[in-house]
């Protein structure tokens, strides 16, 4: 019996209503049954456990320990079943075709008995051939999976060789040999989440029917492959294909919105790759985010006047810069050129957004990115434990200007090298490829996350007689495999390609791909999280040419645990329960000593009082923490900052660990499952402004007695016009809103780049301001330019040791903007640390800035709805306010 991956022959493809028909099998009319007692009616797409919860078969599996409890629903067989009638016209036709668009993932598919193919691999779409014998006017499908867990432990068995690691840590509560499958790798648990390994049908499915007569074109691909500077034109690899016998035809390309089109007669003999030239003058350039528009045209085939199909793209040049410094500077640059202008990258990792992919709003995706947006980044990076995000998603970042750092999906793990893997993933190469390679946000594809570490650093203890074929092993697959997948479709010197990351770029090549040490900071990219060190105090980071992983944890509101449990009794800092949501080993300890360590620690009795606390105080710690790395990437981001004598700085880059989450539970993200804004993601607004002042104490925390303790003050301009400003300085007790000491300088920026405007010497600064120690002062800045405001604060010591004063914070006013919008004022008579403004309810959306140090007795803000406000009157009775100051407070 024949049948085919459509990562072979096909992708998304036109066929008009002349030709064929299409009979969809989504719905709410399946049936899944594990032979257990366990059945249930409901839609696909979906999985057993979205299916099985909404026919209230089992309880929600996010609330409490249902991620262990539901456990046993996945090492089960499931059969999804449907019924379906097709007509007489139908029938008629000659070949039939039943298209998956992603299936999840090992499963073999019968129609009235009949076998018509089997998937293994939840990354490629398929395409199977139904004999029409196997057709009739009443008919079954029916979808037999295999468990992913059982799978996955048979295909490690038939192996026949220990692939590392075996399981997931014991704090993840996981299951074993994910590497066996091709399925999201985090499905099978990790640090930050639960392993529910979905089973099921995700993606679109149905039967289409086509006369063999007719002839069919398909555009499989559309790639901006390079940009021809001599003749000022932009190459662009088109691939199309036809199933039909050899045959000529006239193809006509237009490009929308310009006068540019083009008419070729094509040879078709399955497939062809033309290379079509659009002149540069036909065109504006696409743009990351805060460095211009994202001009996107549409690119459409047609066929003798007929539609084939389109694309949506966006003409910009990408530059990966390896460049050797010379004079004594060791290493080299790594940073981006986005249409020859270096680009100081600014962004995150991104995880799925849910477990359960069915249940992911477009919404939900198009507000997390807008998040990313707001928040001036410029780049995500696609993680390699997770999966290929739907289509949707890349058009969001195109439109939106963000920029993707996309690795492929493997993850932390040695693989199985054996034929029958690599040519499943040589599939899954070329198909994603195909599909993503259009969108101008994809800047660069990464071949695995941290995978080059693990074999360099031996992260699994390989016995060292195995480790040559070890390493063979991982050049066999990243290399021979995914590389060379990616370069049979992905032509050009329009996207880049990493073999890994971390990885030493340039010189992790000359080392064979696998470098004595890939994370030198003085090339390529480096992931570092420093959790045994002062996560506030800027020394504890590495000066890196580009830092693409860091960061720290905190928890999510007490909204969000909510959503988790009934049972408040399990919402205390050191639960069974919150220590079942931590799935990274001593986090929670870990987490309470950082916190302690900058922080005062709640004195209240209320045990619900003290777990919110204990929130707020994780999420300043997180806050401060992602500001302190920040800060120093951004401080030694110019080339005039490398050290002469280290060779570090040229910093172009960080990308924090993580934006978003996948469920509710303590980890790295900035956003909640339920897209509330931490105050990380405040902090992250403020810390990626494209004009940012920056103030450093150096030594850190140093004592007011240090002669040799300088104040050093600096402005970043990433902006292409000039910046003229005007710097304010001003040093303040806690006791009173009057400055004990005001200083200030003009600053004129005539090009982006570092530049220090001034250097005081700190005991001289704390005489004049009176502070007899570094407990009684902190430093408020303000640079005022083009008429914008950007402020900063240097704490002089650890939060803890200030003698806070009640700040008698009050909301006092709430004024309707808009349907979406409406300002919050707030008093104060005294300072007041970390104010956070939050909202109770079923209103979701974001502040225009929160967390905020407050320096003057009213502030005004702005909430942003993310849906129409219909009732104002009841907002004020969903707001609350917290200080650093509440903490202290039995």
């Amino acid at each position: 019996m024949m049948f085919y991956s459509i990562a072979l022959v096909l992708l998304l493809h036109f066929i008009s209503s002349s030709s064929s028909v299409r009979v969809p099998l989504t719905g709410n009319d399946w049936s899944i049954d594990d032979n257990a007692n366990h059945t249930a009616q409901g839609q696909v797409p979906g999985t057993i456990h979205t299916i099985l919860l909404a026919a209230k078969k089992i309880p929600d599996p996010y609330m409490d320990f249902n991620d262990v409890d539901l456990r046993f629903l996945i090492h089960n067989k499931w059969v999804f079943t449907k019924s379906f009638n097709l007509s007489a016209d139908f029938l008629a036709f000659n070949d039939t075709y039943l298209h998956l668009q992603q299936i999840d993932t090992v499963a073999n598919v019968t129609i009235n008995g009949c076998p018509i193919g089997r998937t293994d691999n939840m990354f490629l779409a398929y395409v199977f051939t139904v004999p029409n014998t196997c057709l009739k006017t009443e008919n079954v499908i029916q979808v037999h999976f295999h468990s992913p867990v059982v799978y996955a432990l048979e295909q490690s068995i038939i192996y026949n060789r220990t692939v590392q690691p075996l399981c997931p840590a014991k704090a993840q509560q996981g299951e074993c040999h994910v590497q066996f499958i091709r399925k999201e790798p985090c499905s099978f648990s990790w640090d930050w989440g639960p392993a529910f390994a979905p089973i099921g049908i995700t993606g679109d499915i149905y039967l289409e029917a086509i006369n063999a007569s007719d002839i069919i074109i398909e555009l499989e691909s559309v790639n901006i492959a390079s940009f021809d500077v001599a003749n000022k034109n932009w190459l662009v690899d088109v691939i199309l294909s036809s199933n039909n016998a050899p045959f000529s035809s006239t193809l006509k390309f237009v490009l929308e919105n310009t006068t540019w089109t083009y008419e070729i007669v094509v040879p078709f003999n399955r497939s062809v790759t033309l290379q079509i030239k659009i002149p540069d003058a036909q065109v504006a350039r696409w743009w990351p985010n805060g460095y211009g528009d994202q001009v996107l045209y549409r690119l459409s085939v047609s066929n003798k006047g007929t539609t084939i199909d389109s694309r949506l793209i966006g003409f910009r040049t990408v530059e990966l810069v390896q460049h050797e410094y010379g004079s004594g500077i060791n290493g080299t640059s790594f940073y981006f050129a986005i249409n020859s202008k270096p680009i100081f990258i600014k962004g995150s990792n991104w995880i799925p957004s849910d477990v359960f992919q069915e249940r992911v709003s477009d919404e939900k995706l198009e507000r997390l990115l807008q998040s990313a947006q707001l928040a001036h980044m410029n780049m995500l990076r696609i993680w390699g434990g997770g999966i290929y995000e739907r289509d949707s998603f890349y058009e969001m970042t195109d439109r939106l200007g963000i920029m993707l750092w996309h690795d492929f999906m493997f993850a932390c793990s040695l693989y199985p090298v054996d034929d029958a893997f690599l040519s499943n993933v040589h599939d899954e190469v070329i198909y994603q490829v195909k599909r993503l390679q259009s969108h101008p946000s994809i800047v660069i594809w990464a071949g695995n996350n941290e995978n080059e570490a693990a074999v360099a650093q031996n992260w699994y203890q390989i016995p060292a007689d195995q480790m040559n074929r070890t390493k063979d092993e991982y050049r066999k697959l990243y290399i021979d495999t995914v590389m060379t997948a990616l370069l049979e479709v992905d032509k050009g010197t329009n996207r880049p390609f990493v073999s890994s990351s971390p990885s030493n770029g340039l010189g992790s090549i000359r080392e064979n791909y696998i470098a004595t040490n890939p994370q030198d900071p003085l090339q390529g990219d480096v992931h570092f999280y420093g959790y045994q060190d002062d996560s506030w105090n800027p020394n504890t980071y590495p000066i890196t040419r580009f830092l693409s992983e860091t960061g720290i944890q905190s928890l999510p509101s007490l909204d969000t645990w909510f959503e988790t449990t009934n049972n408040q009794s399990e919402l205390t800092f050191n639960s069974s329960f919150i220590l079942h949501r931590e799935h990274s080993e001593n986090q929670i300890e870990a987490m309470m000593t950082h916190i302690q360590s900058n922080l005062p620690l709640p004195v209240t009795n209320d045990s619900l009082k003290h777990f919110g606390q204990m929130i707020y105080l994780s999420q300043i710690h997180q806050a401060m923490t992602l500001k302190s790395i920040s800060d120093v990437c951004r401080l030694h981001s110019s080339v005039d900052m490398i050290d002469p004598k280290t060779s570090e700085g040229n910093t172009m880059g960080l990308m924090y660990w993580q934006i978003n989450d996948i469920w509710q539970a303590p980890t790295w993200a900035t956003i909640e499952y339920g897209l509330k804004w931490k105050m990380g993601h405040y902090f992250v607004k403020h810390m990626y402004a494209p004009v940012y002042p920056i103030a450093t104490l150096t030594p850190y925390l140093a004592n007011v007695t240090d002669e040799s303790a300088r104040i050093l003050l600096y402005i970043v301009n990433e902006l292409s016009t000039n910046v003229r400003g005007t710097l304010v300085c001003s040093v303040y007790g806690l006791d009173s809103f009057l400055p004990r000491l005001s200083f200030g300088s003009d600053v004129a920026m005539n090009s982006s780049g570092t530049q220090r405007v001034a250097d005081l010497p700190y005991a001289l600064i704390s005489r004049r301001a009176n502070c007899g120690d570094n407990s009684q002062c902190i430093m408020h800045c303000t640079f005022n330019y083009n008429e914008q405001s950007v402020r900063q604060v240097l704490l002089f010591n650890r939060p803890k040791n200030y003698q806070l004063s009640d700040p008698n914070l009050k909301l006092q006013a709430v004024k309707p903007i808009s349907p979406t919008d409406f300002d919050i004022t707030i008093t104060a008579d005294r300072p007041a640390l970390f104010v956070w403004i939050d909202i109770v309810g079923n209103v979701t959306g974001y502040f225009s800035r929160n967390g905020l140090m407050m320096f003057e007795p009213s502030v005004t803000i702005r909430f942003h709805a993310w849906s129409n406000i219909t009732d104002f009157s009841r907002i004020n009775f969903d707001l609350r306010h917290l200080s650093l100051f509440d903490v202290t407070l039995p």
